[in-house]
């Protein structure tokens, strides 16, 4: 051949070289943590190794995964076909070879640390966010939510530096929530009973105290004679604090109980069954991982001591110790003990649990059979053995500490020296729709709540919605049908008269129509 002369042959393979190469490229690059997918590995492993264990019939192994990271990059694992947008990708991969589907730049989910469930083509998918969307997420929250004493000591510690245990731990709680819902798709809690609930009632929250420590005892126990004395103090106290309730707050508990109880059951087992697993050989590239020998029964230890101060909330670890998010963690706790110990009294729970008004503490009961009688020794015998009158006093203390932050966090928005925005839906609607986490809500009173911690959007009719951006304190007057909240803008900024659209930084409000009126610093619009 000629210098400068090439076949056509050689030609057309320099052509498939090139775009071979550069489509090759396009695919390859990995912006997620390349170890979220030795996780995803691992846990597969796990539950196949620990299935009867664990909970038979359910088969991690199938499930459809999407690993992202928030407009960056997301991965599709284990989906029978590649959606729109998507494209195959050929690079890093230790799950033994199987296709992912890969999308840069778009995400189905644009919030940082989503771990949940979602659908893709119709089909349900686990969600696991990215290490760094996590990271970013828990930084923002030290950096805006805490105080600089609390923040400082955070970091101080190392704690921003996230365990791989519990990246293990998440993924197997969040990957059974898909099979959950497949089972029950219909069993699950109304969350707004959230904002009726009687969180600051020190003697709810007193009892509660008990049964958390009584917990504890009882799964720590080696004396098969003294576990049984504590299931039976256990059932005395959740009889008689529920028999105080409203059923719908009674219902509430054990619908929470039974999906977060037994998901956080499967993190539960996999530390006390696990031990001895072989990990596989790219867990130890995570920092912190040391395998599972005499390490994960020593984890589940401390996380019961754990529990019992989630149960008591005798910390401030959520940032609002006086809102919803409390009630939500005890009940994720409390399930996951109350489901170990029908391991051993009642084995076939698990056939039975997805059956629709079946709960774990109602088995517990069913295996205690407690006449009239014993409920009250069991009970007495549980309050002057956990000291009962001095948790009633940390609870009568914590009421009032409560009330007190409550109104301070009413004043911030109602007070606030900023612009505060009323948004009134009288006339216009008589319900509302409401998108919000439960963990983020503050009551007022029984029709007014404060909701936080995430944007929320609010629903008035078709096509007229509230949307926030950011995560700003709105509160919610279902009883006045006023939505209020501070912003940082000038009330200039907002104009007067009539409106279909709004927007700002920090919010978008899209209507058929609206009437914007302006007075000191406060702007209501009136819905019409």
């Amino acid at each position: 051949m000629k210098k400068g002369y090439f076949s056509l042959s050689a030609v057309a393979a320099l052509i498939l070289f090139i775009t071979g190469a550069a489509f090759s490229q396009k695919v390859t690059e990995l912006k997620i943590d390349p170890l979220l997918l030795v996780s995803l590995n691992e846990c597969r492993s796990i539950t196949k190794s620990l299935a009867k264990e664990i909970y038979p019939g359910w088969d991690f192994g199938k499930t459809p995964v999407l690993l992202y990271k928030p407009k960056v990059q997301e991965l599709l694992i284990n989906f029978p076909h590649k959606p729109r947008g998507f494209s195959e990708y050929a690079g890093f991969n230790p799950l033994k070879g199987e296709i992912i589907y890969v999308r840069d730049d778009t995400t189905f989910l644009d919030v940082d640390d989503q771990n949940t469930t979602i659908e893709v083509d119709g089909i349900p998918v686990l969600v696991v966010a990215d290490p760094f969307s996590r990271m970013r997420n828990q930084l923002r929250d030290a950096l805006t939510n805490r105080s600089k004493e609390t923040a400082t000591r955070w970091l101080e510690d190392w704690n921003f530096i996230q365990s791989p245990y519990d990246e293990l731990r998440l993924i197997l709680h969040e990957g059974f929530h898909v099979y959950q819902n497949r089972m029950a798709p219909e069993k699950s809690a109304n969350e707004m009973i959230v904002s009726q609930y009687p969180l600051l009632n020190p003697v709810n929250n007193a009892l509660y105290v008990l049964e958390g420590e009584i917990l504890k005892d009882a799964l720590i126990s080696n004396d098969p004679r003294a576990r049984q004395d504590k299931i039976k103090e256990f059932v005395a106290v959740r009889t008689f604090r529920q028999s105080r309730l409203d059923s719908s707050w009674v219902e509430y508990e054990n619908l929470n109980e039974y999906a977060e109880g037994t998901a956080r059951y499967v993190e539960y087992k996999f530390m006390t069954r696990g031990e001895g697993l072989k990990p596989t050989r790219e867990m130890y590239y995570h920092n912190g991982f040391n395998g599972y020998q005499n390490i994960l029964m020593r984890q589940f230890k401390d996380r019961l001591d754990d529990m019992v101060r989630i149960v008591s909330v005798s910390d401030d670890r959520f940032g609002n110790k006086f809102s919803s998010g409390p009630l939500r963690f005890k009940l994720y706790e409390l399930g996951a003990c109350e489901a170990l110990l029908l391991d051993e009294l009642m084995p076939a729970w698990k056939e039975k649990i997805f059956t629709e008004g079946v709960y774990l503490g109602d088995m517990l009961k069913q295996s205690a059979a407690l006449s009239s009688d014993e409920l009250v020794r069991y009970l007495e015998q549980a309050k002057s053995e956990y000291n009962y009158n001095g948790a009633y006093e940390d609870k009568l203390k914590f009421e009032k500490e409560g009330k007190e932050e409550v109104q301070k966090k009413l004043a911030s928005i109602l007070q606030t020296n900023q612009t505060l925005v009323k948004i009134s839906y009288e006339g216009f609607t008589e319900k509302i729709g409401i998108a919000y986490t439960p963990f983020g809500v503050t009551q007022i009173s029984k029709k007014s709540a404060i909701y936080d911690m995430v944007p929320i959007k609010v629903r008035f009719k078709e096509g007229v919605e509230l949307q926030m951006k950011q995560a700003i304190p709105v509160l919610i007057d279902k009883e006045n049908k006023i939505i209020a909240f501070a912003v940082p803008a000038a009330v200039s900024d907002f104009g007067k008269g009539s409106e279909k659209n709004l927007e700002t930084p920090e919010f978008k409000l899209s209507t058929t129509g609206m009437e914007i009126a302006q007075e000191n610093n406060t702007v209501t619009i009136h819905l019409k």
